[in-house]
């Protein structure tokens, strides 16, 4: 259904495990009972748009409800919410909160209000034709990626003050509530999972039960159009052929186009922190379980780290795990088991979720929104179970 009106998520809203963790049994089993079945968790960082009615004296009063969703990847939330329902080994952890309270992909700054200022100084240094790089500064953003304005700037000190105390109380009450559950849930599960496979027989089991039970991923989920929008609303303002990205999906571990290491000349690493988040053959197995799952075989319909390499959420969750990888060895029947841990990124084409119609009437002037219809939120789903469950079987054969 298609709206005109920005959302907002009344004052003084606090939000919980129950308002945003999903799956298959919810609502007729605890979430602890379910953990150790999980083989892969799910996080939406970008998957709402509404704004806290905290932050209303400061949104921009050209902001329309267009702007304020494609701000976001809400394109991702019925997927990941479906995708969950439906596979028994999927657990989805969606922010309740948008990026412009503050970023959950982005590191957490010290101070809230010295990056937002930063980000103004440079949006008016450049002037209203310029696009200045907001890299680094952009925990909180005053723009969309089209660069319209989604907050006011301040004029005063006390209005800055007002401003970084509403997004403080806001985020304590969301964003803050979702980064702790994220982290707590992915332990939980961890845990979980080792004392599963601890009670396992491997004689009892199939290859694919072998493989869920000894393995947890995480994958951060995003969706980014090729597209932005214009002032009239109409989101046709083709991005340079840098930041495209391609028909499907790109899956990121902060690797280079095939998946492995990227290495400067001199082919030593770049930096510690873009180690592998996930090891090659692990993410080319999932990239090829998508071309099958979605007959996506073109050239330029599924690839590695292209636009991005992969976001902080990876970034921080993948050293966390790989900190566990040396203690999550467990004895089955007698043979030490390790658990495989990995961490990527996947973002997929907006366009691509959302659907020809729902593509058709955004790309239109218009201030409302629309999201991609129930029946293709449905295939999306099956068909993103069915490719990993592919993984599940076959594994590394899929490399």
């Amino acid at each position: 259904m298609a709206s005109d009106t920005v959302e907002w998520v009344p004052a003084g809203t606090a939000f919980d495990v129950d308002d945003f963790v999903y799956f298959r049994d919810k609502g007729r089993r605890d979430l602890d009972d379910v953990l150790g079945e999980i083989d892969l968790v799910i996080t939406g960082p970008h998957a709402s748009a509404a704004f806290p009615e905290e932050m209303a004296p400061f949104v921009d009063d050209r902001l329309t409800v267009r702007l304020q969703h494609d701000f976001t990847d809400i394109s991702t939330s019925p997927v990941g919410r479906r995708w969950a329902q439906i596979d028994p080994h999927v657990l989805y952890i969606e922010n309740p909160h948008p990026r412009a309270v503050r970023d959950a992909n982005r590191a957490r700054p010290d101070d809230l209000g010295a990056g937002l200022r930063a980000a103004f100084e440079r949006l008016r240094a450049a002037g209203e034709s310029q696009r200045p790089s907001l890299a680094g500064i952009d925990a909180i953003r005053p723009v969309t990626f089209g660069y319209l304005p989604v907050l006011r700037e301040p004029r005063t000190d006390d209005e800055w003050d007002q401003l970084v105390a509403a997004m403080t109380t806001a985020g304590s009450l969301g964003v803050d509530v979702y980064e702790r559950v994220r982290d707590d849930l992915i332990e939980r599960t961890v845990d979980a999972k080792l004392a599963r496979l601890a009670a396992l027989d491997p004689a009892d089991v199939t290859v694919s039960e072998w493989r869920s039970a000894s393995t947890l991923l995480v994958m951060s989920l995003h969706d980014t159009m090729n597209h932005t929008a214009r002032p009239d609303g109409a989101i046709r303002v083709e991005r340079q052929p840098v930041d495209r990205l391609p028909n499907v999906v790109a899956l990121s571990n902060h690797g280079g186009p095939t998946a492995n290491v990227r290495a400067s000349s001199s082919g030593a690493l770049l930096d510690d922190e873009d180690v592998l988040s996930l090891d090659p053959t692990t993410m080319r197995s999932i990239a090829n379980a998508y071309r099958w799952a979605f007959d996506a075989y073109g050239p330029d319909d599924v690839a590695f780290n292209r636009p991005y390499l992969g976001g902080f959420e990876t970034r921080h969750i993948s050293p966390w795990l790989r900190s566990r990888a040396a203690n999550a060895v467990v004895s089955c029947d007698g043979i030490p088991v390790a658990l495989e841990l990995g961490a990527w990124q996947n973002e997929f084409l907006r366009e691509f979720l959302l659907g020809p119609e729902a593509v058709e009437h955004l790309t239109a002037p218009g201030s409302d929104w629309v999201m991609p219809p129930d029946d293709r939120v449905d295939w999306l789903a099956e068909r993103l179970q069915a490719a990993h469950d592919r993984v599940r079987r076959w594994g590394p054969a899929l490399a």
